[in-house]
């Protein structure tokens, strides 16, 4: 909607951010010496070899600091002589815990499949280790088998119990990752199931997650499949470290007049958005768009070519997600004819973060048309007029983050 006089935030010039060139003091030759650490049970698959290394300038006191990983099936197999994480493994692994950094200081579980989550739950009220567990698990049921199951506390009993307890499913977690292990747990698990996985990382508090946080020296290096060339860029960390840093009222001005969202998000919104926004972040393909209600990802659009398509498949497979733990008999082929008898929409009150801006409406009115009701999004479209009176015309807070978080893996 065009207002008149209207009281904002004007963030209309953040779309010149796309235009203009942001060079870093990168050297002309950069030898990069690494040190290996491990060696894996083997590559991305079977046939290749592989191994993890670590940078030999992040060693001695800066390796006290960042967080490490140790494959507790490779020091302790108890016997089982194909133990050991793969390259699959460890990337999994790796994702997680660059996620779960973000609420080192909350109780939270994800899963992970190829180094996507497939489902998150954070503790709201006072959901035990094994109760946000079980609900990441059912999340996506279906996507979270085989997965990688981490958490921010050490596993207890009572979680490791969970982690069998569908197999008249034939459900299981391949992998699983944590700060530590009560006493008996590891051995449990060994007993329980020979060719899991196992993986213990320190804390995770000192992780770099935020523009200005000590980063060790380490860049991101990005292969170039088929060229032969790397590149080489600062870690992505984001400026958003709470509520404080999104702007709830974004203004813009364009041919048609100026445009302000009207509603700010309630507190629950909030909570829900600044989660969505870390989960986006650290584990979704450019294009990622990602939904959580009341702590628990609710549907996750990652590395489509097309963002209202993304958001479409998103809803499709939530919706297929909440049919399946319903009970709800649907035909795949007929997407989600049916939804419409779910007990519990898994999109109604929800929000959603998209790691870029809306380049049309399309993407708002159909999360609108589910139930979302808090969007946020870094603008900068040519469009985000449209998109605002979208969001207004269907109650939607959208704030705004002023910045991308594009992750091409």
């Amino acid at each position: 909607m065009v207002v008149s006089n209207p009281r904002g935030t004007d963030i209309s010039q953040f779309k010149q951010a796309y235009r203009t060139r942001n060079e870093g003091d990168f050297p002309d030759r950069l030898i990069i010496v690494l040190q290996k650490e491990w060696d894996l049970k083997y590559g991305e698959n079977p046939h290749q070899h592989g191994a993890v290394y670590y940078p030999v300038e992040i060693a001695g006191k800066n390796a006290d600091t960042i967080a490490k990983l140790t494959d507790l099936r490779s020091v302790n197999s108890a016997g089982y002589g194909k133990g050991g994480l793969s390259m699959t493994n460890t990337m999994d692994i790796s994702v997680a815990m660059n996620t779960l950094k973000y609420f080192w200081n909350r109780p939270a579980a994800i899963i992970m499949k190829h180094t996507v989550v497939a489902g998150f739950a954070l503790q709201t009220k006072s959901q035990s280790l094994a109760g946000l567990y079980r609900t990441a698990r059912d999340a996506d049921f279906r996507s979270n088998f085989g997965g990688t199951a981490a958490f921010t506390r050490p596993v207890d009993r009572e979680t490791a119990e969970a982690l069998f307890e569908m197999r008249h499913k034939n459900f299981f977690i391949d992998v699983l990752a944590a700060p530590g292990y009560e006493e008996g747990v590891v051995a449990y698990v060994e007993k329980e199931r020979k060719a899991m996985r196992i993986g213990e990382f320190r804390t995770l508090e000192p992780l770099p997650k935020f523009a200005g946080d000590e980063t060790y020296g380490l860049k991101s290096i990005k292969e170039m499949p088929g060229s032969g060339r790397f590149g080489i860029q600062d870690l992505l960390l984001t400026r958003i470290k709470s509520e404080a840093d999104l702007i709830f009222d974004p203004l813009v001005t364009d041919k048609t007049g100026i445009h302000v969202i009207n509603r700010d998000p309630n507190p629950e919104e909030i909570d829900d958005l600044v989660t969505s926004w870390y989960l986006n972040l650290a584990a979704a393909r450019s294009n990622g768009v990602l939904v959580v209600r009341r702590g628990v990802s609710s549907g996750i659009g990652s590395g489509d070519v097309e963002r209202v398509g993304s958001v479409e498949r998103m809803i499709v497979k939530g919706m297929q997600k909440a049919m399946d733990r319903e009970g709800i008999a649907y035909d795949p082929l007929k997407g989600i004819t049916g939804w419409e008898n779910l007990k519990e929409n898994p999109f109604n009150r929800a929000v959603c973060s998209s790691d870029a801006f809306f380049p049309f409406e399309d993407s708002v009115k159909t999360l609108a048309r589910v139930g979302v009701t808090a969007i946020v999004q870094p603008y900068g479209s040519e469009r985000d007029g449209q998109s605002i009176d979208a969001a207004n015309e269907h109650g939607i807070a959208m704030p705004a983050t002023l910045e991308r978080i594009f992750g091409h893996f």
